[in-house]
């Protein structure tokens, strides 16, 4: 009988998902051409259907004196002429630009350190058309970086996972892309509480600069749990956060733009549980009343979605946790009852509407050596029948790809990659089958092209993809794919 009332309970969680998504695509005001700016997901990173003169990337930026090696803007063009880019470097420094013209379905990498040795440099990629996307790409001895750019700008930003414990490093990346300066106010919580120090309040940022601050010096060293929030006063900016990992069983750099608002639910593909794994997802909630949060898992092993009450116990749909105001609750999934060991997926939802923003934070030892991936959710409302991967896949590797149906409906998804011919289909992943809230886990053939990777499904679908390290180092880090927002 309980097994009965779970299924029950998430089939309904499922229908009232996929009405959710439909909502959102049905949704007649949203705007259109440069009003898009003011939508409430604008600032998430996507890709819009809606033609428009330009589209503008945000990037989450690098600091020179991190032991980053090199720092690139990916800007792929999987059209049929040529793209026309303008690349804006912004740092304490007067602006430096450079033109670019990438050349029909090819891709172009832009060094954008440009020999710094100190310093935060953050690029700004405008685009003619929206045909093109961007992602940002790091060379470091600690592992490769690559992370999602930003597609517009907002009041605000929240951070929900930070971490300064034993000598690790956080900066927040604050940067103003407008010719006018910006008036920002900064918080942050940890588990004492929230703090709002004088010196981070009324922080001017210059026009067209970027600023860094290193959260020790202001206050928050030697914390494991720490959220930011950042809040625009006057004007529009773009928030980003720079992680270096070195204690307290996390290792690994990280760079990501901020999470531009809160919602009531958030999607990951990625999971992962085992002996050697260590699986969070952080919740943060930076609002004023409490949110009352049920997480469900799906995935191989899985006939249901099993959700979790505040002792971390297999429960009905009906049982939630509370994330009050003001705070960080931290979900260790090892200790779901009845959660099978292995990959998953898993959706965060507010009962009660409450918006909040949650991370999700693996850390695995593998082979004498370890690994820490952090992710931002994907944005409820952006599950999407269409997905693109900038950086494309790469050849012979496992499990590169996963993608959550959820949707109740049994589908098919193909996944192409562009290239000197046009967009072709890898074979092998044509018009492969997904169950209805199930999970696919995609290993790439050895002779895939190297071009920009798109994902058609028959239902909707939420994407991330696992990045190698490099340099020989174990693990991988987790970014999430572009959805495809169709024109409104």
């Amino acid at each position: 009988m309980n097994r009965l009332r779970q299924l029950l309970g998430f089939l309904v969680l499922v229908a009232s998902v996929a009405g959710i998504v439909m909502v959102d695509r049905l949704d007649s005001d949203a705007p259109e051409g440069a009003a898009v700016a003011n939508g409430v997901l604008s600032a998430f990173p996507q890709v819009s259907d809606t033609r428009r003169i330009s589209s503008s990337w945000f990037c989450p930026g690098a600091a020179a004196g991190d032991g980053v090696t090199n720092a690139y803007v990916n800007i792929s063009n999987p059209g049929e002429t040529d793209l026309v880019a303008s690349v804006s470097f912004m740092s304490t420094d007067p602006i430096e630009q450079q033109s670019v013209v990438v050349k029909p379905r090819s891709r172009a990498q832009i060094e954008f350190l440009r020999g710094r040795t100190v310093g935060v440099v953050v690029p700004q990629v405008e685009l003619v058309g929206t045909t093109g996307t961007v992602e940002q790409q790091l060379e470091f001895p600690g592992g490769d970086v690559t992370s999602q750019c930003a597609p517009d700008t907002s009041v605000t930003w929240h951070f929900a996972d930070g971490f300064t414990a034993e000598g690790s490093t956080q900066r927040i990346v604050i940067t103003n892309p407008y010719p006018d300066a910006a008036v920002v106010n900064m918080t942050y919580t940890t588990k004492e509480g929230s703090r709002n120090p004088a010196n981070l309040q009324g922080l001017i940022i210059a026009p067209r600069s970027a600023k860094s601050l290193s959260m020790a010096d202001v206050g928050a060293q030697d914390e494991a749990r720490l959220a930011v929030s950042v809040t625009a006063t006057t004007g529009r900016v773009v928030a980003s956060r720079i992680q270096h990992y070195i204690g307290l069983g996390r290792l690994g750099y990280s760079t990501t733009v901020g999470t531009p608002r809160t919602l009531s639910q958030w999607w990951f593909t990625s999971g992962r549980t085992g002996s050697q794994v260590e699986e969070l997802l952080i919740a943060y909630n930076p609002g004023e009343e409490t949110s009352k949060v049920q997480v469900t898992f799906f995935g191989e092993g899985i006939t249901n979605g099993l959700p979790i009450d505040e002792n971390n116990v297999a429960a009905t749909p009906t049982q939630e946790i509370d994330v009050p105001a003001g705070s960080i609750v931290a979900i260790n999934t090892a200790e779901v009852a009845e959660l099978p060991k292995g990959d998953h997926a898993m959706v965060v939802s507010s009962l009660n509407d409450v918006g909040l923003v949650v991370e999700h934070v693996l850390s695995q030892r593998t082979g004498g050596s370890s690994f820490t991936a952090v992710t931002n959710g994907l944005a409820d409302g952006l599950v999407s029948y269409t997905w693109r991967l900038p950086s494309g896949l790469i050849g012979g590797a496992l499990n590169a790809v996963t993608i959550l149906n959820t949707s109740a409906e049994t589908g098919t998804f193909t996944v192409s990659a562009y290239g000197p011919g046009g967009k072709v289909a890898i074979p092998g992943l044509e018009n492969l089958p997904i169950g209805p809230a199930s999970v696919a886990s995609l290993n790439v053939p050895a002779d895939a092209p190297v071009g920009e990777v798109i994902i058609e499904s028959t239902v909707p679908i939420a994407v991330q993809r696992r990045m190698a390290r490099n340099h020989g180092l174990v693990g991988f880090t987790i970014v999430g794919g572009l959805p495809v927002r169709p024109a409104q």
